[in-house]
């Protein structure tokens, strides 16, 4: 008797395996393209830029295409290299005086890119117990607001003095000195041109000292004016709605 031909396996239910993954990868596809509809159509200027700038940095940008307006491309590091180098040609100029008029010890200019600091002197500004500026620092101030006006930022400006006691009319305490020292420098700045709505004036008194008050040295280190502008915290500002 003839041996029965054995019935073939029958294929398991259900789709194939690659037609699982296959219909994954177009749904995913599917969605990237949407969000890229949806990005095009909400902020296409902003897509249109990181498109163009993308394909700088991998070297396929083509020699056509649509050209974006200066004027409306990000300029945030722009403007930021232009100022630091506008701040740095000035900084320079200003450490030039103090090497020629020998005043090393009475202007101290600490500069990075996120502040500037400067560091004055008032024995070099200001007569004892007085608060009307020198005529030999004017000089000086008027190179430092060139540097201010370069900037739109905000400017604190703090008067500090030694810890030896005053008690006149118009400067009952060394809060009183401070301040109105700290003032004298802003109005300098402002017959300069620099926006008096960017001052921010405080008067330390003798509280802050950053020496010995113990020592003639120590005191003529304390009494200083000190103007900051803090750059990143303001062009983080600036940049925000």
């Amino acid at each position: 008797m003839a041996r029965k031909k054995k019935c073939p396996e029958c294929p398991p239910p259900g789709s194939p395996g690659w037609m699982n993954t296959f219909a994954d990868m177009s749904t995913l596809l599917l969605t990237f393209f949407v969000l890229l509809l949806s990005m095009s159509v909400i902020e296409q200027q902003k897509f249109t830029v990181a498109m163009t700038s993308l394909k700088g940095a991998l070297g396929v940008m083509s020699a056509t295409g649509t050209a974006i307006p200066i004027t409306r491309m990000p300029m945030v590091q722009i403007g930021r290299t232009r100022t630091e180098q506008e701040i740095e040609k000035q900084v320079n100029d200003i450490q030039e005086m103090i090497r020629r008029t020998e005043i090393t010890d009475d202007l101290k200019i600490h500069h990075t890119t996120d502040f500037l600091h400067f560091t004055i002197s008032q024995d070099f500004l200001f007569d004892s117990g007085q608060a009307v500026v020198k005529e030999a620092g004017i000089e000086i101030l008027e190179a430092i607001a060139r540097i201010l006006n370069t900037v739109p930022f905000n400017i604190r400006i703090e008067g500090h003095t030694d810890s030896l006691p005053i008690s006149t009319v118009r400067f009952p305490s060394n809060w009183e000195l401070s301040f109105s020292r700290a003032l004298a420098v802003s109005q300098v700045f402002a017959g300069q041109g620099v926006n008096p709505s960017r001052f921010q004036i405080i008067g330390h008194g003798e509280f802050l000292p950053i020496a010995d008050n113990d020592t003639p040295e120590g005191r003529a280190i304390n009494r200083r004016v000190e103007v900051y502008v803090s750059l990143r915290d303001d062009i983080r500002r600036s940049i925000m709605p």
